[in-house]
Parts: structure tokens; C-alpha cells; sequence
């Protein structure tokens, strides 16, 4: 032994040598599906940890729908795993389109329309003769081509005034030949998609008219009748009116009003919705300098002309021609058009809807060439250029507003996939050939597309669901849960019958975090016997937790898989459950307990799932009452507790003496209604003693309603199926009501002669003897027969039948 007196050597004492550890599960990278490649690839950001990202905004011109619910809901819940749970640093910049093609003519439309409405005070021949010529003219361009043939009375007139009659002036005849004739209607409707629309909007115009000419016999007019009749020929009137009037329209307040409401509806949209607002907002009307600056650019560097459509102002025409497989400034590198989606490179309908309603092909040399500035029409905004004075094309904004927040390289730009082409693919063209870049963008994020019940949504269809419609019908976390369920990326169908399972998984999660939030609370007073239980299953509960967390980092990592992400949430849960149901109260691990549920609703709110603040000390994603529920806790739990002990000692003594039963019925009704009023869930447990928690009311009474339904569902198909039991036996009594030995002679067959003393035939009826084998089968109906007028003449003497 050293003795303590003897100096130490500290030169002679290493430490060992320190081993690296290998991870027994790899860190996972992020990789993302980009639209560039069509295939996951490794997010690779420009700068460590920060992310510049560009989402394409909304064009302000009517109500969001929930197609951009799901597209911005879906951005939003990418951002916060990158954000919240990967740890990215993220400059998120989304723009607002206000000057668009849409909002021209929905802007001029509606002024159009309520001027109109100024001019008209009261009911006159005058109105009425400008609404049959607006119903006319919207017939001719819509439904004149479906209406079926003339009468033949009609076919024999002059063949003008029956074209004009087809056609216009006599359009109603036309219209009720739709009206009467469904073959035609049918065959309308599959042609035009939006018949159907078009056909109610005729209708009801017609049918006002037909009320105001009525009216016009009056002695007098009010205002009441003129609106009535302008509103409900509102459509056919905007679409007269501005063809005839638009051009008249030149005040940009006008443009700009209709944009800066349906803005605010927008973001009053998106924050029902929990969408956070971006980094960064841009509109096109801030950034028209901007614009014209970053044009003069591409014409530089030879990748855009002006067209001669006129001598006042000029078109600017990006040319694909010119940029399609130049060099780039990179060495090596070259420019490609299209590269998102080069299969559309000569799709017509997609290159004529994106350049949009109002566009003119004049000056154009390529079919591909798009419109970078566009020259002042009549009743249309205008800003002054090099070119004269016009208005920016739809696809350069985006280009030129995240260019000039973000730079020249960009990580990510997120859009809907209808998105692809031609605008994304125009914008790539456009910024490259401004940049000199052969990359602009990194990372495309494009969100699949959302049908209704199967079918793309649209208003002719009846399956457009504005977002306001489906908030009325579902919460804001139910619909972000729904699409979290999802992959973001592809096409999903959003159905009643899935909102049913999207319920159910929040009603999992609810319950769960109640019952541990009670456990929780509970566990000073009931579990303080000094046992650690830390046993075989919580050692498995344990480590269930642990890969759960791995799992779901993959899932996150694994191009935002959020559906597998609340898929393993779900399965911890239930194994908690499980855990708690099999394990005895005094033997629970509470804090095992409370440590999943934290993990769950972390992630929850991390989703962006969370509504409203969560209290100190309750475990939950965080409800909309959260703080009133936790402030009834404080007041009320002592009086609780005290009837919660009532009502279990009156539940002990109604099972002790039967007579007590009717206690029993009352501890029920405490239960389910008495203190469902006061957001208040009793669970009955094993050892008689309830578990309480608080929960809010309209979850509970949700709960209750669900139950109600199913056994009202139940009792329903019980009820059907004893109906049909009944029905069932009604028949066979009535077979039976033929006694065995005439069932095979007339009046009920007619094709035997001769038979046994039974009855039973033994020839057909030419007098031949009947085969062995058809013999033994009439014997089996015989037999039969006996049992059924046995049971028949049983019924008839119980007084069953008469």
C-alpha cells in the first residue's frame, strides 16, 4: 500500500484513451422531393442552418378556398419542422398578387354592376330591356350552341328569324327546350363542365324578368323590385356591361380596392387557419420600379424584344428561342426552359391561360414567348415605361420581388403543383436570364392538388368549399390534421368519411392527454407509497418512447412524412393506454406517463396544432379555452373532488342492495349531465373510484353526440334486421299456408299427371314417369312444404296470422 505521506507522480497518470462512440441509429438528413428532379433529394441550404424561401402568394380577386388552405396550410407546417424541430433559420418571403388579369376584370365588373345599380332606382322599361339584352348575349356566348332543334312548326319559318331566334331574341324558348328535354341537357353538361352554373345563372335572370315585366303594370315602382331584379341577373349583367362599359374605367382606385378586400380576407384566412404571416410580404404594386429595371436587363442581355403592336406603348416578349440552351455564365453551364416540366413546353391551353384573359398574341414570335410587360389597354391600370405606359406580366413579379429580398440564389420557392407550368418554368427563365445563373432556384416545394369527393372542385360542380364554408363545418386543427395525414406533395381527396377518422385521431389524442393531466394531478395524494415502479413494462413503455422519437425524426428527415410522423405519435399513445388500463393505479409510473404525453403535444404544437395557450402544469396540445378551463380547476376542484367521493360511495351502495338501483341511475346522470355543464369527464376505474379530469364541454357533449349516433345506428339495424326477419317470415308463412299435398297439383303447377298417396308426382304431365333424380328433389320440397304449413298452422292457432 502507498502511504499518503509519499509524493504522487501526476506525470506518470494518463487518462485511457477516449473511444469515439458509433450511434447505434445514424443522425438522419433532411431530404425533400423536388419538383427539379422529381425525386428526393438532400437539402443542402447556400448558407449553414439558413434558408431563403420564396412562396408563391395569392392572386387577390375572391374568396380563399380550400385548395389554398391546403397549399398554405401544407407551407406553414414545413416551415415549423424546419424551424421548431430541424433548427433551420428561415427568411420566408410570399407575395401578393394585385395586379392580374382576374382582378382587372372582376374589379371593373363590380363597379360596373353597382353604377348600374345607382342609375336604376326604380323599375323601368328601360332596365328591363338592358337586362334581355344582357341575357341574350350571355345565352348566345354559353348555352345557344347546346339548345336542341326547333319545333318543326318553327323550322318551316324564315330560316333568319329562326337563327336569330336560336340565338337571341327568342333565347327563353331555347332555354325551356334545355329545361324540358333532359337528353339534350345531358349531353350539354357533358360537354361544358360548367353548364350547369351557367344554366341556373339563365334561369333565375329569366325568371326575375319575368316577375319585373309583371310589375311593370303597376302603378308604381319601388326600389326593391329593380335590385331584386339586378341581383339576381348579376352575372349576365357584369359580363354586359363590361364589355360594352369597360373601357370607361380608368381610375385605379378601383383596381386597387377590390385587391386590398379580398388581401384582408386572405390573411383573416390564414390566421383561422394558425398560417404565421411570412418573413417578408411583397406586392406586385410596390415593386413596378423594380419591375422595369430588372426588363431593361433581360433586353441587355438579349433575352427579350418589344413588339411594334403599337405606336403609343409596346409589348415585352421574354424569348425562349433566344434563352433555350444559351451558355450561361457558369462555365460548362447552359440555360434550359421549361426544365420543371419540359413535356408542357408546347402545350397551347397552358401557355394561353397563363399569359391570361386579357392578353393579346400580337408581336409574338414564338408560341412560347410569354409577356414580361404588357402595354395599356382601355380599362386597365398602367404605370409609365421605357415602352410606353402598361402593366408588368403575370410571371415577372415573382422573379423580380424575390430576386430583389433574397438575391440570386435562392433554397427553396413553394407553390401548388398548377403552379409547374408555365409559371414556375416562366420564372426560372426569366431570373436566369437576368442572373446569368444556370440554377436560380435549389429546391422547388410544389403541394398536390385537393379534390372534392373524388372530383377536382369547382362551383359548377357544387363541391367548391371556400374556406370560410369549411370552417364553419370543422376546426382549424381538424383541417390542418387532415392534411398533416396526407403526403404534402400528393394529390389527396378530401372526403366526409375521412374527417370521421381525422376526428377519431383527435378524440385519441384529447382523451389521452385529459387522463394523464388527471394521473398527474392525482399523483401527490394517491401514489406516494415510496415505490419507484420501474419495472419490465415500464422499462418496455420506456423504450417505446425512445423509438418513437427516432422514428419520427426519420419521418421528419424523410422529405416531411407528417402522416407517418402522427401515425407513431398514435401508436405510443395506445401503448400508454394500454400501460394504464393494465397496470394497477397505486402501481402506475406516473411520471412515465406525463413524460410521453409532454413528447406528444410537443410535437403536436410543433405541427402548428396547438389552439390557444396551454396552462402551466396541464398536458395537452393547448385547446381554445385552455385558460378558462385551468381558472374553473383552481375554483372548483375542491367541490369535485367532494362529489366525485358522492358519487362513488352511492354507486357502492346501490350495487350492495338492488332496491338502491335507482341511486345508481342518479350517480349516472351526475355523471353524463350535471357535470358535463361544468367541463367535467368522470371515467369509472376498476377499484371503484372514478378518475376525473377536466375537458370541455363541447368535446364531452362531441363524445356524447358520437355515441348517441352509433347506438342510434345500432338500434336501427337491429330494428331493420328484425323487419326483415319479420318479412322473412311472413313469406315463408304465406309459402306454408299450401298444404304439402296440393303444392304440386293446380292451381299452383300444371305440369304433372299422376301422383303418389302423398301427393308427390310421379309423371310429367305427357304421362312419362319421372327421372330418380327429379323424384328424390320433389321429395325434399315436400318435406319442406311439411315443416312450413306445420309452422303456417301452428301461427294460425296463436291468432299470428288469419
Amino acid at each position: 500500500m502507498t502511504s499518503l505521506s509519499q509524493p504522487i507522480d501526476y506525470a506518470a497518470l494518463q487518462q485511457r484513451t477516449w473511444k469515439k462512440p458509433e450511434p447505434i441509429t445514424p443522425e438522419p438528413t433532411l431530404h425533400v422531393w423536388n419538383s427539379l428532379t422529381r425525386t428526393k433529394q438532400p437539402f443542402v441550404p447556400e448558407r449553414a442552418r439558413h434558408v431563403t424561401w420564396y412562396n408563391c402568394g395569392p392572386t387577390v380577386y375572391d374568396a380563399s378556398h380550400m385548395g389554398h388552405a391546403r397549399n398554405y396550410v401544407t407551407q406553414d407546417v414545413i416551415r415549423r419542422i424546419m424551424r421548431d424541430y430541424l433548427g433551420y433559420d428561415i427568411q420566408f418571403v410570399m407575395n401578393i398578387t394585385d395586379i392580374d388579369d382576374k382582378i382587372i376584370v372582376r374589379a371593373r365588373q363590380a363597379y360596373l354592376l353597382q353604377q348600374f345599380k345607382a342609375q336604376h332606382p326604380v323599375l323601368s322599361k328601360v332596365l328591363l330591356d338592358t337586362v334581355q339584352a344582357a341575357w341574350r348575349a350571355f345565352f348566345a356566348k354559353t348555352l345557344a350552341k347546346f339548345a336542341p332543334p326547333a319545333p318543326p312548326h318553327e323550322s318551316e319559318a324564315d330560316p333568319e328569324d329562326a337563327e336569330r331566334a336560336r340565338h337571341g331574341e327568342a333565347g327563353w324558348e331555347a332555354l325551356v327546350l334545355l329545361e324540358t328535354d333532359p337528353v339534350w341537357r345531358d349531353k350539354a353538361a357533358q360537354e361544358e363542365p360548367k353548364f350547369a352554373m351557367q344554366f341556373r345563372t339563365l334561369q333565375a335572370s329569366r325568371d326575375a324578368q319575368i316577375a319585373a315585366a309583371m310589375a311593370l303594370g303597376a302603378a308604381s315602382h319601388t326600389a326593391g323590385e329593380a335590385h331584386a331584379l339586378i341581383d339576381a341577373s348579376a352575372d349576365v349583367l357584369m359580363a354586359h356591361l363590361d364589355a360594352t362599359l369597360g373601357h370607361t374605367v380608368n381610375d385605379p382606385a378601383v383596381f386597387r380596392e377590390l385587391a386590398a378586400y379580398w388581401e384582408g380576407a386572405f390573411f383573416g384566412d390564414m390566421e383561422r387557419l394558425h398560417v404565421e404571416r411570412p418573413t417578408t410580404l411583397t406586392r406586385v404594386s410596390e415593386y413596378v420600379p423594380e419591375i422595369v429595371q430588372f426588363i431593361e436587363r433581360i433586353l441587355a442581355n438579349g433575352y427579350a424584344y418589344a413588339d411594334d403592336a403599337s405606336p403609343e406603348s409596346k409589348n415585352v416578349w421574354f424569348d425562349t428561342h433566344a434563352f433555350d440552351g444559351s451558355p450561361a455564365e457558369t462555365p460548362g453551364d447552359a440555360h434550359h426552359y421549361a426544365k420543371l416540366a419540359p413535356w408542357s413546353k408546347g402545350n397551347r391551353a397552358l401557355l394561353e391561360e397563363g399569359e391570361g384573359t386579357l392578353s393579346s398574341t400580337r408581336g409574338k414570335r414564338h408560341a412560347a414567348d410569354f409577356a414580361l410587360w404588357k402595354r395599356a389597354k382601355p380599362g386597365e391600370p398602367f404605370w409609365d415605361s421605357p415602352w410606353g405606359p402598361g402593366r408588368p406580366g403575370w410571371h415577372i413579379e415573382c422573379s423580380v420581388m424575390a430576386s430583389e429580398v433574397l438575391g440570386k440564389k435562392v433554397d427553396i420557392h413553394s407553390g401548388g403543383v398548377d403552379l409547374i407550368f408555365p409559371h414556375h418554368d416562366n420564372e426560372l427563365a426569366q431570373s436566369e436570364a437576368f442572373h446569368g445563373e444556370a440554377q436560380w432556384i435549389n429546391y422547388f416545394l410544389h403541394t398536390g392538388h385537393l379534390h372534392i369527393e373524388g372530383l377536382k372542385m369547382s362551383k359548377s360542380l357544387k363541391n367548391f368549399i371556400s374556406i370560410d364554408e369549411a370552417l364553419e363545418r370543422f376546426t382549424a386543427r381538424q383541417l390542418r390534421l387532415a392534411f398533416l395525414m396526407q403526403p404534402w406533395h400528393a394529390k389527396m381527396d378530401f372526403r366526409e368519411s375521412a374527417m370521421g377518422e381525422v376526428r377519431s385521431v383527435e378524440a385519441t389524442f384529447n382523451n389521452f392527454f385529459a387522463g394523464t393531466t388527471a394521473l398527474h394531478r392525482d399523483h401527490g395524494a394517491s401514489f406516494s407509497d415510496g415505490q419507484h415502479h420501474y419495472g419490465t413494462t415500464e422499462k418496455q413503455l420506456a423504450a417505446q418512447l425512445t423509438d418513437t422519437q427516432v422514428q419520427f425524426r426519420a419521418a421528419m428527415c424523410d422529405n416531411f412524412d407528417t402522416s407517418r410522423g402522427v401515425s407513431v405519435l398514435l401508436q405510443l399513445v395506445s401503448r400508454a393506454n394500454v400501460y394504464e388500463r393494465a397496470t394497477p393505479r397505486a402501481a402506475l409510473n406516473v411520471p412515465l406517463l406525463v413524460s410521453i404525453a409532454e413528447y406528444v403535444a410537443r410535437m403536436l404544437r410543433m405541427f402548428g396544432l396547438g389552439e390557444g395557450s396551454v396552462a402551466p402544469g396541464q398536458l395537452s396540445w393547448g385547446t381554445a379555452q385552455a385558460e378558462t378551463v385551468q381558472g374553473s380547476e383552481e375554483v372548483a376542484l375542491p367541490y369535485l373532488r367532494v362529489l366525485s367521493s358522492f358519487r362513488d360511495a352511492i354507486r357502492q351502495l346501490a350495487r350492495a342492495n338492488a332496491p338502491h338501483a335507482t341511486l345508481l341511475s342518479l350517480a349516472d346522470k351526475l355523471r353524463d349531465v350535471d357535470l358535463t355543464e361544468l367541463g367535467v369527464a368522470l371515467e369509472d376505474q376498476e377499484d371503484g373510484k372514478a378518475m376525473l379530469k377536466f375537458v370541455p364541454k363541447e368535446q364531452i357533449l362531441a363524445q356524447r353526440a358520437e355515441k348517441e349516433r352509433m347506438v342510434a345506428e345500432k338500434a336501427e339495424r337491429k330494428a331493420q334486421a328484425a323487419a326483415q326477419a319479420r318479412e322473412k317470415r311472413a313469406a315463408l308463412l304465406e309459402k306454408g299456408r299450401v298444404a304439402p299435398g296440393d303444392m304440386f297439383r293446380a292451381p299452383h303447377v300444371h305440369n304433372f299427371g299422376a301422383w303418389d298417396a302423398q301427393g308427390i308426382p310421379t309423371a310429367d304431365d305427357k304421362g312419362e314417369a319421372l327421372a330418380k333424380k327429379r323424384r328424390k328433389n320433389l321429395e325434399k320440397e315436400y318435406e319442406r312444404q311439411c315443416k312450413l304449413h306445420a309452422e303456417y298452422l301452428a301461427a294460425k292457432d296463436a291468432g299470428e296470422i288469419k
